[in-house]
């Protein structure tokens, strides 16, 4: 049976969903329900603590001009939990350590940059997020945020601030591909029957039966290469539609493995089903290193398959949310992104914290009705946001939403809850605060001031690696759980690079001549790996290209100077150009104008998004979620949620926080209209439920 994310007892649409996505949202309530006793128990502790002592009364008891929640970093987690709250009426400070709100969401503005003039308003890129897709029932809550913050926008006359979707295009059959010095690259929609010069009789290191094209019938004809990964998924993937429960607890076995291990040393040569050759070798052999080096290379990037291999399983799933789910039959990708630049949103947010009163809770249900995360008046899904360039309309395929009429409300006035350049420097648990009930100290830096803060509640949304202060004797955390100290040291982060490149005139879009379906990705075995090309300003002359790899190719060209870093993309871009004089074409290296690199971050201090590798799912996820002294501690960011690398983790991990505070405080009309508003995000009192109602019976 499959999992659909329809409310019980609702009406589906005419045109039935595919529940494409939502399998991320069943493997975080799987893990707890499975793997997460210590959390369950420690949780439970908590909460019945806070009722013992009365702790409800503390909602009410903490003054109006005394915040009840303290927010570090203003990043998506803590903005999100910042305007959950807000929307509660329950008062919170974030502190930001940089002059920008939006931590890995950043867009790059060359200082030509001007939105108004056509010939320079392309010339920008995203260094952070860059993406999201359209119909993925996970990915919905990241629109419905947008619609939410418009309609606050509007209600304070700052529309110029709306925030609209353009669409992202994301692939194409041109995009270009080149590898192992073939002579010249190739168009996507030929690639897969050109052995790319991976075999031996090409200088490479794989055996020819593994490249030379086999025909089953007159409909399939392919490389038993490309057939691998396909029977690497399938079995998981066939299970887990079936039964969520047995195909996760079937895909878990294999926890402790890499990709790369379960590549060499767990799939055989048999498991290939039909598509195996005697000439491979036997039933039982496992598959050869040079196998995994080129499934690595083409789907991912130098060293990646060294991360879980649960994780990468997960990760076939998330690209169905890429699809329409409304149409089991459309295969075309669908993805958005922030027109004029992601940081725009981020920035919103930040401007709608800032008033006195915030989201309205008919805002948030009005937006849910739009983006499809919940039925319309007339009970039936549909999907309509107002805020989508004509490009980014949905197809035909896809029913509109039947959405009640907005409601106006009233103005606000101002009211700072984000404070800029403001670097949490400490953050410790004093049990005496509160009349007991416990609660956090915090200590900041504002250029050469030392201010000193207390709150019931701090949720702590920074990266993992940004937990080592630098400060002299002074930790950021003192005396954590072992288990909790463990996660942050352990949990893994794959670094990522990114640069931009202007050039004088788009050569890419004379020779695509796909102005107005974009280009996609060139891909080729260089450093660099990736040209994620514009998805805008085709009509100007000059133009970026973006550069994105991760990993250990990040890490090697990371670690060269910013101009030499330049100069590896050249190449690479050269490489899939080579008919184009791209030295000549180039705007030339004058940064922040022509070029932009980066490479972490030293906000995000060792890693771009959490990746984890072997056993990191069931030791370290349930550690990660669960509240530290005595609940008055949260933890929060996409390392916090299964939706590594995605806006989505860190609203999943803010709405978790906000709700286990709510949880505390037994504030059971708050968490309604928590729901009410923001909707019914993956969390992990979902699979304690599941798992009282199996006790019960």
């Amino acid at each position: 049976m499959s999992y659909l994310q329809f409310q019980p007892g609702k009406k589906t649409s005419k045109i039935q969903k595919k529940g494409a996505g939502s399998v991320r949202k069943a493997f975080s309530e799987w893990l707890i329900e499975n793997h997460g006793s210590d959390y369950e128990t420690t949780i439970n502790k908590q909460r019945a603590r806070k009722k013992a002592t009365q702790f409800k009364a503390s909602i009410d008891s903490v003054k109006k001009d005394k915040p009840l929640v303290g927010i570090v970093g203003g990043g998506f987690a803590g903005l999100y939990a910042g305007l959950i709250l807000q929307s509660l009426n329950i008062e919170c400070e974030v502190f930001e350590s940089s002059k920008r709100v939006g931590g890995r969401i950043d867009t790059w503005y060359s200082t030509k940059y001007d939105s108004k003039n056509k010939d320079t308003a392309g010339l920008y890129g995203e260094v952070g997020g860059m993406r999201i897709p359209q119909f993925s029932d996970d990915m919905l809550p990241v629109q419905q945020l947008a619609l939410s913050v418009n309609a606050a926008l509007e209600r304070n006359g700052l529309q110029d601030q709306a925030l609209i979707w353009r669409k992202f295009y994301y692939n194409s059959p041109v995009q270009r591909l080149r590898y192992n010095n073939m002579k010249a690259p190739i168009l996507a929609e030929n690639v897969n029957l050109n052995p790319l010069n991976f075999g031996v009789d090409k200088g490479g290191d794989i055996a020819m039966v593994w490249l030379t094209e086999v025909q089953l019938s007159k409909s399939e004809t392919f490389l038993p290469i490309n057939k691998i990964l396909d029977k690497v998924n399938e079995p998981f993937i066939k299970a887990i539609n079936k039964s969520f429960s047995k195909g996760f607890k079937k895909l878990m076995k294999f926890d402790n493995f890499s990709m790369w291990a379960y590549l060499t040393n767990v799939f055989t040569l048999g498991d290939l089903g039909e598509y195996y050759n005697p000439e491979m070798g036997k039933k039982s052999d496992f598959l050869p290193y040079n196998i995994a080096s080129y499934l690595e290379t083409l789907n991912v990037g130098t060293g990646m398959y060294s991360v879980s291999f649960v994780e990468i399983v997960l990760a076939t799933y998330d690209w169905h949310g890429s699809k329409n789910s409304y149409d089991a039959t459309d295969e075309n990708i669908y993805m958005v992104t922030i027109d004029k630049g992601m940081q725009h949103f981020p920035d919103a947010c930040r401007t709608i914290l800032n008033l006195d009163t915030g989201i309205l809770p008919s805002d948030g249900y009005r937006a849910q009705i739009l983006t499809g995360m919940t039925t319309g008046i007339d009970g039936y899904y549909g999907y309509s946001p107002n805020n989508l360039t004509a490009a980014a309309k949905p197809p035909s395929s896809v029913p509109s939403a039947n959405a009640p009429t907005p409601i106006s409300g009233k103005k606000s006035h101002k009211k700072e809850r984000v404070f800029m350049n403001h670097r949490v420097t400490n953050v410790h648990y004093d049990e005496d605060l509160y009349n007991g009930h416990g609660g956090m100290k915090m200590t900041i830096k504002n250029d050469d001031k030392i201010i000193k803060k207390q709150y019931p509640f701090v949720i702590s949304t920074l990266p993992n690696g940004a937990y080592l202060s630098g400060e002299l004797k002074t930790n950021f955390f003192d005396k954590l759980s072992f288990a909790k100290a463990r996660a942050i040291r352990e949990c893994n982060y794959m670094p990522s690079f990114k640069a931009f490149i202007t050039f004088k005139n788009q050569f890419w879009a004379t020779l695509g001549e796909r102005q107005d379906k974009g280009l996609g990705v060139a891909v080729s075995d260089k450093s660099n790996r990736q040209i994620v090309y514009p998805s805008y300003g085709y009509d100007a002359k000059g133009g970026v290209l973006q550069i994105y790899c991760w990993a250990q190719d990040a890490e090697r060209i990371g670690a060269l100077s910013d101009e030499e870093r330049v100069n590896e993309c050249l190449k690479g871009i050269q490489y899939l150009y080579p008919e184009v004089k791209v030295y000549e074409e180039f705007a030339g290296y004058k940064p922040e104008e022509t070029t932009k690199t980066w490479f972490w971050d030293n906000h995000a201090n060792g890693g771009a998004f959490a990746l984890f590798k072997p056993g990191q799912f069931k030791n370290l996820y349930p550690t990660l979620l669960t509240p530290e002294f005595n609940g008055s501690l949260l933890l929060a960011g996409e390392c916090c949620s299964v939706h590594h690398g995605w806006i989505v983790g860190a609203l999943d991990s803010a709405y978790n926080a906000v709700l286990n505070i709510l949880k505390q405080a037994d504030a059971k009309d708050k968490i309604k209209q928590m729901e009410e508003t923001w909707g019914s995000l993956s969390s992990p009192d979902v699979a304690l439920k599941k798992r009282k109602l199996k006790r019960k019976v």
